[in-house]
């Protein structure tokens, strides 16, 4: 089940979006644009955005089932020999 979690199922479009969306977070929370309890919150979101983005992974997506990536990027990693999370 761990080695599934772990499989690449998050396309470039997706990946893009998370870091844009992960940078903004963390530079709200950094140059205090928020504060508090909500400050935190948002800074450990905009970590797990970073580190998705990052891994081209996302747990939720592995349990839920769901791949973003393209027909074209599973061939590019089926070329490569890299691993993804295939849709039952």
């Amino acid at each position: 089940m761990s080695k599934k979690l772990f499989q690449r199922n998050l396309g470039r479009t997706d990946r893009i979006i998370r870091l844009i969306i992960g940078v903004l977070a963390l530079g709200a929370w950094y140059f205090g644009a928020v504060a508090g309890t909500i400050a935190i919150v948002i800074g450990v979101a905009a970590i797990m955005l970073i580190g998705t983005s990052a891994a081209a992974s996302c747990p939720l997506n592995s349990v839920a089932n769901i791949n973003t990536m393209s027909q074209k990027e599973r061939e590019e990693n089926d070329a490569k020999g890299i691993s993804y999370q295939k849709k039952r």
